[in-house]
């Protein structure tokens, strides 16, 4: 799951700590330190963390292998299904609450933009490219949140930092694929491009989403996928024979871990993860993607991990790390220093 979508949950996590008074005033103190600066993990939390971005940089092995045997529209129907009946399911344990009828339009919006496209285009590109190139490409997403931001919804400004950020960034983006985008009618330049533009999407629906989504994150989240189901379900029926279909045990599985897992199970304990240790360490777990993703693709199916890659892989983290501007470990840990301090103050 792309950076951005850490930085959006901390932001209504402050949204919905801002009102009160009294003893309500110090919760909101404490949630901002927190949820900016998770300070030092337990055991437990930096397992959950490992989880969560092998979870999510698994996903690109998974699609690779699903599409063997599945066209993209099916499996992407199939992910999103799956994914919104255990969302479906978290919500009603949970009882969130619903948001309000105005919010589902933009709902309904992002599901076009943050699932239904960018999905596609994954799935369909990783017919065409490695697994491993795949998951590096879309680590670009928050390159293009800030981009969006601040040319289009002007919600945020480029500091320099910022603009150093999408330099290393896009960088890395040119050292892996700059030789093969002269060759444009090529399939593997078209994956390419595809994945990036899939990158867009994202970034476009988190600089969206940001500025009109209102309510509690996992209500959100379930509501985004199962929109995203339903508008996909009608041109999935119309266009692919789905009785026809005979996938393989491991496309099945490969499915289902897309699903249940991805698109799942991985949004409960990602939200657990930052009750427990707060939205700047969940965030951690987007730095992981692109290492397990190209570890993964080694190791299974044998993909090539050249210079080019390494090299693309490390200004492509150096530049997320600058545009979120990260603080160093001592940094999270005065954070929750501080919190604690504001808890003995009880």
């Amino acid at each position: 799951m792309p950076a951005s979508f850490h930085r959006l949950v901390r932001d209504q996590l402050l949204r919905r700590a801002s009102t009160g008074c009294g003893a309500e005033r110090k919760t909101s103190r404490i949630l901002r330190l927190v949820s900016r600066g998770g300070g030092a993990v337990t055991r437990g939390q930096l397992v959950q963390l490992v989880l969560l971005g092998t979870i999510w940089g698994s996903s690109y092995l998974f699609i690779k292998l699903a599409v063997a045997g599945i066209p993209p529209l099916a499996l992407v129907e199939g992910r999103l299904l799956l994914g919104a009946l255990v969302l479906l399911a978290v919500r009603w344990v949970t009882r969130q609450p619903w948001p309000s009828r105005a919010v589902w339009l933009h709902l309904a919006l992002m599901a076009v933009i943050g699932n239904v496209v960018p999905f596609l285009l994954i799935a369909w590109s990783e017919q065409h490219i490695d697994s491993g190139l795949a998951s590096v490409l879309n680590a670009t997403t928050p390159f293009f949140t800030v981009l969006f931001a601040v040319l289009i919804f002007r919600a945020e400004r480029l500091t320099q930092a910022k603009a150093i950020g999408l330099t290393l960034g896009f960088l890395g983006v040119a050292v892996l694929s700059g030789a093969d985008l002269a060759a444009v009618g090529a399939a593997s330049t078209q994956g390419q491009l595809a994945v990036l533009a899939s990158s867009a999407c994202y970034g476009l629906g988190f600089a969206y989403a940001r500025r009109f989504l209102r309510g509690a994150p996992l209500a959100l989240a379930a509501g985004q996928i199962a929109l995203a189901a339903l508008i996909l379900l009608p041109p999935a029926l119309a266009t692919e024979d789905l009785a026809a279909l005979r996938p393989g045990p491991v496309e099945i599985l490969s499915l289902l871990a897309l699903g249940v897992a991805s698109s799942g199970l991985a949004y409960v304990l990602y939200y657990r993860l930052i009750a427990a240790a707060g939205a700047v360490i969940a965030s951690l777990a987007t730095y992981l993607m692109p290492p397990v993703g190209v570890t993964l693709g080694w190791l299974v199916l044998g993909e090539p991990v050249g210079w080019r890659l390494l090299v693309g892989i490390i200004l492509i983290l150096l530049g997320m790390a600058v545009v979120q501007g990260r603080a160093g470990w001592s940094a999270w840990r005065g954070r929750t220093a501080r919190a604690s301090t504001l808890l003995a103050d009880d």
